[in-house]
């Protein structure tokens, strides 16, 4: 039986920010060991998903998406925020493949769930893969979306996420490790030829 840690006591907290994209608070604590940390700044973001997707002709479906804060086309997966219409986090995933890249159909799988940063970030990130569905449609892309859509073969998609240098965001690097494993552990029939690559 694991025994139940003391966490930090919140004396005082405040919002810095406080608006739909980002909540910023500073908390002023008391740690179990009787410490004071007056200003311990805290990020409320809502929970996210990240989806690898791969279509009928075993193509990963990438984006170049426009990061403003280093001002860059970055490869990304598709991905985004549960929104409050979302029924679940698989339901904000199909919302986000279809949106962001047109992408529909196929069977989606949840491959994990992780903080993107916990000293901090509140927030939690689910991972998805998504299989055999297709780009059947247009982008229906938010204000502030700047993204083009790139069809990469999934060997090559694994070799450049290898290759010594490779610049991706880190959420994407755990959801290719969460795909790999799922893909390398699971007896599903579609899965079954994306092994010989991992």
């Amino acid at each position: 039986m694991t025994k139940k840690l003391p966490i930090w006591t919140i004396n005082n907290s405040e919002y810095i920010v406080n608006d739909k994209y980002m909540k910023l608070r500073v908390d002023s604590c008391t740690t179990p060991q009787g410490g004071t940390v007056d200003r311990y700044y805290v990020i409320e973001y809502g929970d996210w998903i990240n989806c690898l997707a791969i279509d009928t002709d075993g193509n990963a479906v990438m984006l170049k998406h426009y990061r403003h804060g280093v001002r860059k086309y970055l490869p990304e997966f598709i991905g985004g925020g549960i929104e409050p219409q979302d029924a679940s986090p698989e339901a904000a995933a199909r919302r986000e493949l279809e949106e962001e890249a047109g992408y529909t159909g196929g069977t989606l799988y949840n491959v994990g769930i992780g903080y993107p940063n916990p000293a901090s970030h509140t927030n939690k990130v689910y991972s998805f893969l998504a299989i055999g569905g297709k780009i059947d449609r247009e982008q229906n892309l938010e204000v502030g979306e700047s993204i083009v859509v790139e069809k990469i073969p999934f060997q090559k998609l694994l070799e450049q996420m290898r290759r010594p240098g490779s610049m991706y965001q880190s959420m994407y690097i755990a959801t290719m490790f969460y795909a790999i494993n799922f893909i390398r552990e699971s007896s599903e029939p579609e899965l079954q030829r994306l092994k010989r690559f991992i």
